[in-house]
């Protein structure tokens, strides 16, 4: 048998998932387009230095309506130095190093690149549905 799931299934998926765990999210200045469904962590490449560290997103502050999460706006500031090119963000379950990391949702930003200078910052809303 083979099923497809439905709106309540979706709905108790995302509660489940997004509600138990904290993840992270990061920017990504490579690839220049958005990674494919079967991307992997490893695909993608991050800032560098220059005040970039993942955000936490903490497991108690997600939204979840029927199959969408979303999550309050967080911000990203270069300090120090550009980031120069940065193409979407990402939400994985580890804060740092790719060893067995999971890519859990990805997206390009509208207009990418944006080019990040010294003192930029960049504002995310991070949105994911489950279906």
């Amino acid at each position: 048998m083979s099923g497809k799931w439905l709106d309540e299934g979706e709905n108790l998926v995302a509660n489940v998932f997004f509600g138990n765990q904290d993840l992270y999210l990061g920017l990504y200045t490579d690839p220049t387009t958005e990674p494919v469904e079967s991307g992997q962590i490893t695909d993608l490449t991050e800032p560098s230095g220059n005040g970039y560290a993942r955000i936490k997103l903490d497991k108690t502050q997600w939204s979840v309506v029927g199959s969408l999460a979303s999550y309050a706006q967080q911000t990203f500031t270069a300090n120090g130095g550009a980031w120069g090119n940065v193409y979407g963000y990402f939400i994985t379950d580890t804060e740092v190093g790719e060893s067995g990391a999971l890519l859990i949702a990805v997206e390009q930003f509208s207009g990418a690149p944006l080019n990040v200078g010294d003192g930029d910052s960049v504002k995310v809303s991070c949105k994911v549905y489950v279906s």
